[in-house]
């Protein structure tokens, strides 16, 4: 059985799970709020459409992302931060039961414009990561084992260096 462009929907899965196990935790984070924006997308044109089994699926897709996104915050490392998307993405849950239950668009476009503003965040922050962080080791001689500069001395209290 092929799909539209021609591929077999095995292939068509073996390459998206290739890229999902080969990407890193920031790429794998786009992939989500790719996905989240794409299915509610669809969830508003099943709304539209009257479709309401169909509306439910895309929705329930959405509010399982938005679940991961919550499940995968961390709150050692940014309590503020952490609990800032915590909140924004319960938000998110509720305009998402909101469409649900009244059949109504608005609240999708809300999620869609929060997750957006989100997606382009983390795409800005992973463009200005390095590519391997290992490459940058390698081309500053640090991972080939050649003996390293010993580093600067940190100023002393009172020191007006810096």
């Amino acid at each position: 059985m092929y799909a539209k462009n021609g591929y077999s929907q095995s292939s068509l899965q073996r390459y998206r799970a290739v890229k999902i196990q080969t990407a890193s935790p920031a790429q794998i984070m786009l992939m989500l709020y790719d996905g989240a924006i794409r299915f509610t997308q669809i969830a508003k044109m099943k709304i539209e459409e009257r479709d309401l089994a169909g509306k439910g699926t895309y929705i329930g897709k959405v509010q399982a992302i938005i679940s991961e996104l919550m499940s995968s915050l961390d709150f050692s490392i940014a309590p503020e931060l952490c609990t800032q998307l915590q909140q924004l993405y319960m938000y998110m849950m509720e305009q998402l039961t909101e469409a649900n239950i009244r059949l109504k668009t608005e609240p999708l476009d809300v999620v869609v414009s929060l997750l957006t503003t989100l997606r382009e965040g983390w795409g800005q922050a992973l463009t200005s990561l390095p590519v391997d962080p290992t490459l940058s080791k390698v081309q500053n001689g640090e991972a080939s084992g050649a003996p390293q500069p010993a580093p600067e001395a940190l100023p002393e209290p009172g020191d007006r260096r810096f």
